[in-house]
Parts: C-alpha cells; sequence; structure tokens
C-alpha cells in the first residue's frame, strides 16, 4: 500500500510541477507577444491579450484599454522597430493568477536613432478560459543620470 501512495505521490507532484512549467511558458509568451503589439499597434491582438478589467500603470497614470487604445491609434503612423529584453527576477503562480516581476530593457530605432529605454515591472495574470490573460502591468521607468 505504501508503494502505491509513494507511486501516486509522485506522479501528482509531477504533474502539478509540469502544468506549473506549462503554466510559466504560456504566461511568458503572453507577455512577449503583448509587447510585440506597440511596434504594430495592433489592438485587437493586445485585447486578446489582456483581461476585460485590464489596467496600465506608467508615468504616474492610471490608463484603461479604452486610453490605451487611443495612444495606440495616435502612434499607429510612426514607423520604428523595437527589441525587448526580459530579465525575470520573480515569477509566482498561485491557481488562476499569477505575477512577474522584471526589468526591461528595450533597444527602439525611429528614423535611424536608436534610444534604449529600462524599466521596472511588474505584470499580474489571471487565466481566463484556460488561456493566460494581462490583467495589470505596473511599469516605473529607469532615468539614467
Amino acid at each position: 500500500m505504501r508503494y502505491i501512495f509513494t507511486i501516486f505521490s509522485t506522479i501528482v507532484f509531477h504533474l502539478g510541477y509540469s502544468q506549473q512549467k506549462n503554466d510559466s511558458t504560456e504566461i511568458i509568451h503572453v507577455l512577449k507577444e503583448d509587447y510585440k503589439t506597440m511596434v504594430t499597434y495592433d489592438i485587437n491582438k493586445h485585447k486578446s491579450n489582456c483581461t476585460g478589467d485590464y489596467l496600465l500603470i506608467e508615468n504616474g497614470e492610471i490608463w484603461n484599454m479604452e486610453m490605451e487604445a487611443a495612444d495606440y491609434q495616435k502612434k499607429a503612423k510612426r514607423v520604428l522597430s523595437r527589441n525587448d529584453f526580459f530579465d525575470f527576477k520573480y515569477f509566482k503562480i498561485m491557481d488562476n493568477t499569477a505575477y512577474a516581476v522584471y526589468g526591461l530593457k528595450s533597444e527602439i530605432t525611429e528614423n535611424g536613432k536608436l534610444t534604449t529605454r529600462h524599466w521596472n515591472e511588474s505584470t499580474i495574470f489571471r487565466k481566463e478560459d484556460g488561456a493566460w490573460k494581462i490583467a495589470l502591468i505596473h511599469s516605473t521607468p529607469i532615468v539614467s543620470k
């Protein structure tokens, strides 16, 4: 009987670990794909990556999806390239909620001029209908002196 319990416990542990590993991979994928929408200005893709109550906290302001959509539309004629480099510092998954804390370095080229920007960010994710979505991004710019 003890042998069966040990096997059962091992299977449950590995299934849980495997699911958490799959979830963390999916969460990181959603985040990275969402950042690409800032170059393509694909607000519909951005909306599909986010929850209905999504918020962005940046530069001392709290934006909802409508405010962000207006910003995407305003910037849609800009032509730029952007490479994002994520440095994940902390990651936690609890049932259908997860959060990540990370550094973000972005190399943005517009009109031949390269600008490098850095932020410390945290993102809250929620699993809805089996898919991970972004519920909140809090972004703090790191200003070089």
